[in-house]
């Protein structure tokens, strides 16, 4: 009875999804109080006007705070014109106005918007920057993190990072332990704020006890010898000790005093230089002016020079009182006690009891806040104020709907959209447009795009033909992709060049779980050719990464099988493998990227494979080596991209055979004899018949 009830009561699942983004979705379209003045000012065909607004002839307020910055990123033209058409678009206000940044693969667009928004910092310009996804806005932070810091003084290379915050879901942002983003990120902040201003052992009092410790040096130590003599003396009663022939025993051990010193300054001013670094690196400016992070750099040499000294000298038998080396120590103790006298012990900041208001306090004084599209709805004029400039960062992967909760920010007068809508766009399930991105619908309605149009990642033979196809030949080559040391050295002696088709025609497309294609034959080939990059790597000695792409989930999944975890636990970090989805690599590149386009019959059939965004990052996802592998047949006849790929392959001389190859010609075989054996043992199975010699 209960064994027939296990076996039928569970009638149906629900899996269960974080309905957090939806509601917000919906309740920002639903927000009949929110402001939609942007909103209603660019959703409309003509922006000519917008163009040639004559509020722009004034050129960038602030253009000496920001002329260095741009000079010192070493930008191309493009990139230097987009940034600054973006700053000028901060003088116009009698409308507003939206900006379409236009950057494909490679052309250096996380680096372009990390400058901007380094230049919006130096003009505190209150801008919000969303994107659609955790790893996207990670990804920014971190490049203007890394602008930040590159720019700075190394004595305090982390003061003004106070007024960048990063609100979001630390686990779900990957940000760990030590990571550097916890120098920006709220959640951390708003914990360092709370033991930073403790009543009781917050700056102030880790200050103050530090200056008591150096103007009372000896009375403390007095003090301390004083109180370990009661406690042996306490000791010794309570043990009733025989004291015979007079001699003094002693169980508690009395240090020198350059022994207490040490120990206790050591203690006492890291402490401090602590709290002076979190200061200089948590608060907003405004309640830090630059002259008080003077005191605290002086303040900081101080006490490290004291601690080199007794680290020097504090075991000598001369460091006591009266002697050279404590007279030494006490002048160094007078002009670090002056530094420290300096320093502000209180800051002018409201009281906060709750993380709500420390949070508020935080987004109130940020100029720049990071966060996702999602996270934009949290956003409110009590919270953060208003807010100048929007930037969306990877615009065309968001989907229209998910924009409006960040164009209904506060006060918000312009916007900035960064992306390239001839890639991926955000994943749906309809086919009603519900995917489309706020950035192709105003291109639809004729808004201009500002063209990033040099590329920086693509050796020129693997670039020419996305750039010809999806670009109109609009994208030039950088000077440092059409010469390298791995072009030279890793291809030699290598049967497939930069950019090559593979034609592997023997395969066959299989339907497992899921109903995602799977193709052996191209496993196997696949699996050769890592094989090989793995021996040539660790032979000349090259580090080498390489990514495996493939459109479909059955396919990665017999990949990885096939492979294990070879080359992970051998390689190290000489040679790296990554086997994604295209959907898993957009944004990513490697030095060599393996394409297996998996499906292999004689129609013509490709599925999804025919969607040309999709196509495109896979093509453009690769440094020095692109490899196509797929049956030429199946793929000219579809009438796709990759006909058409595989026709210029020909033309240019890249088009090769894997029977050709010995070694993939032999793991063809290998394949095609497991599915013939597989397919006879399934077949006996099914028949009742040679089972003991199958199994």
């Amino acid at each position: 009875m209960d064994h027939q009830f296990k076996e039928t009561s569970l009638q149906f699942g629900v899996f269960l999804m974080n309905l957090t983004t939806n509601t917000r979705i919906w309740n920002a379209l639903h927000n009949e109080a929110a402001n939609s003045t942007l909103m209603k000012s660019v959703l409309q065909e003509n922006t000519l006007a917008t163009e040639q607004c004559v509020c722009y002839g004034n050129g960038v307020d602030g253009s000496d705070r920001v002329t260095d910055v741009i000079r010192s990123a070493k930008l191309n033209s493009s990139q230097e014109a987009a940034i600054l058409s973006c700053l000028k678009i901060r003088n116009c206000n009698h409308k507003n106005s939206v900006k379409l940044i236009w950057g494909p693969p490679g052309t250096g667009k996380t680096k372009t918007v990390a400058t901007l928004l380094f230049c919006l910092l130096k003009l505190n310009c209150k801008t919000v920057v969303c994107a659609p996804t955790n790893t996207a806005i990670v990804e920014v932070t971190s490049r203007l993190l890394s602008l930040f810091k590159e720019t700075s003084s190394s004595e305090h290379s982390t003061y003004g990072l106070g007024n960048i915050v990063l609100s979001g879901n630390q686990a779900r942002m990957g940000i760990k332990e030590n990571d550097v983003l916890l120098d920006v990120f709220l959640d951390e902040r708003i914990g360092i704020l709370t033991s930073l201003f403790s009543p009781t052992s917050g700056w102030k009092h880790r200050l103050e006890s530090l200056i008591s410790f150096l103007e009372n040096t000896e009375a403390k130590y007095e003090h301390y010898v004083h109180l370990l003599k009661e406690v042996e003396r306490m000791s010794e009663e309570a043990e009733k000790k025989k004291k015979e022939s007079g001699k003094y025993e002693r169980h508690v051990y009395i240090p020198t005093i350059g022994e207490f010193v040490k120990k206790n300054f050591n203690s006492l001013s890291e402490e401090v230089e602590t709290c002076i670094v979190d200061l200089f690196t948590h608060l907003p400016k405004v309640y830090l002016p630059y002259e008080d992070v003077k005191i605290m750099i002086a303040s900081r040499q101080s006490l490290q020079r004291i601690r080199y000294f007794l680290r020097e000298n504090s075991s000598r038998v001369d460091f006591e009182e009266g002697n050279f080396r404590f007279d030494c120590f006490k002048r160094l103790s007078v002009d670090c006690l002056k530094a420290l006298r300096l320093l502000p012990k209180r800051f002018e900041i409201p009281d906060m009891l709750e993380n709500e208001d420390i949070r508020k306090f935080y987004l109130q004084n940020a100029d720049i806040i990071l966060c996702t599209a999602s996270g934009a709805a949290e956003m409110n004029v009590e919270r953060t104020g208003n807010v100048e400039l929007l930037v969306v960062d990877e615009a065309a992967q968001l989907k229209e709907c998910e924009s409006v909760a960040a164009l209904q920010l506060p006060g918000l007068r312009h916007a900035i959209l960064i992306g390239d809508e001839f890639q991926l766009p955000a994943m749906v399930h309809n086919e009603a447009k519900f995917g489309r991105s706020l950035f192709e619908r105003l291109v639809l309605l004729g808004h201009n795009k500002h063209l990033l149009d040099v590329q920086y990642r693509m050796h020129p033979s693997i670039s020419r033909f996305p750039n010809k196809e999806f670009y109109g030949g609009r994208i030039k080559d950088a000077e440092n992709v059409k010469e390298s040391i791995y072009q030279k050295r890793f291809l030699q002696g290598n049967m497939f060049g930069s950019f090559s088709f593979i034609n592997v025609g023997r395969g066959k497309e299989e339907f497992g779980d899921g109903h995602s294609p799977k193709n052996m034959v191209e496993v196997a080939v696949v699996s050769e050719i890592i094989s090989n990059l793995f021996k040539a790597s660790c032979e000349r000695r090259m580090k080498v990464s390489v990514g495996v792409v493939s459109p479909y989930k059955g396919q990665m999944r017999a990949i990885q099988e096939k492979i294990g975890d070879k080359y992970s636990s051998l390689s190290g970090q000489q040679f790296t493998l990554n086997v994604r989805s295209v959907d898993g690599f957009q944004g990513g590149e490697e030095d060599i990227i393996i394409i297996s386009t998996v499906r292999s019959n004689s129609n013509g059939k490709v599925g999804f494979l025919n969607n040309r965004q999709r196509a495109n990052v896979a093509l453009t996802r690769a440094r020095h080596c692109l490899w196509v592998i797929g049956n030429e047949t199946t793929l000219a006849l579809s009438g796709s991209i990759w006909a058409t790929l595989i026709s210029e392959s020909r033309t240019r001389g890249c088009f090769y055979d894997a029977t050709d190859e010995m070694n993939l010609r032999n793991a063809m075989n290998e394949a095609l004899l497991e599915d013939v054996s597989s397919s006879l043992g399934s077949l006996s199975i099914r028949n009742g018949h040679g089972r003991r010699n199958v199994w």
